[in-house]
């Protein structure tokens, strides 16, 4: 693969790789890993729990301190700041052509596009939902080779009830707001946002990602 494929400006003069998979946590091991493929929905995590992710409490006074997951792994990740998911979503070059709704292996989710893109077929938007892009092992392989990005809708998890599976997707940024609160990138299969709060005590998926300049 292109060293250059799978680039995200996520500032003006930053660029990261985002990591293979949803971030996932082995509590017998006690060890984090990366799903092994893109559309493996992974693990959901309260607030900047790195030191402890099996925490499932619904008082916010649990999450008053950002851990972040990626320092608990080896090789530099790190999670993406409110500004940078803006970035990435809304303000980099032609970043509006550079996302859309899709059905991978029968997983929805969103499809980000790298910066430098040369890749498959791709429909922009949301305009059918889900089925705005539909790829299966084949075609969403050449999509991947070509550095495209895919974020199930793992739905959220508040106590150890997990809900909206394959109908929305949370991701967490590092960013706090006030006391209880952080931002977050949240979709659907009709719109993306984001810059959405919701209390630290949501169980949210975790795309980590490397710097690379």
């Amino acid at each position: 693969m292109d060293l250059n494929s799978g680039l995200f400006s996520v500032s003006p003069n930053k660029q990261v790789r985002f990591a293979p998979g949803n971030l996932e946590y082995d509590s017998i091991n006690k060890v984090y890993f990366f799903a092994s493929r893109q559309y493996d929905y992974g693990g959901l995590f309260g607030w900047g729990t790195g030191g402890n992710p099996t925490l499932t409490s619904e008082d916010w006074h649990d999450y008053t301190a950002f851990d972040d997951w990626g320092s608990h792994i080896d090789g530099g990740w790190r999670t993406l700041s409110w500004e940078e998911w803006h970035y990435v979503i809304w303000d980099r070059p032609n970043a509006t052509a550079k996302r859309g709704a899709a059905t991978v292996c029968g997983v929805q989710g969103l499809v980000l596009l790298p910066d430098s893109w040369n890749g498959g077929t791709f429909h922009v938007g949301f305009k059918n939902g889900w089925n705005t892009n539909v790829y299966d092992a084949s075609s969403w392989s050449h999509m991947e080779a070509a550095g495209a990005v895919f974020l199930p809708a793992a739905g959220d998890r508040r106590g150890t009830e997990r809900d909206y599976v394959g109908a929305c997707g949370y991701y967490w940024s590092s960013t706090p707001n006030g006391d209880n609160y952080a931002y977050f990138l949240d979709f659907f299969d009709g719109y993306c946002f984001p810059q959405k709060d919701g209390f630290r005590f949501y169980g949210f998926s975790v795309r980590l990602v490397q710097d690379q300049n």
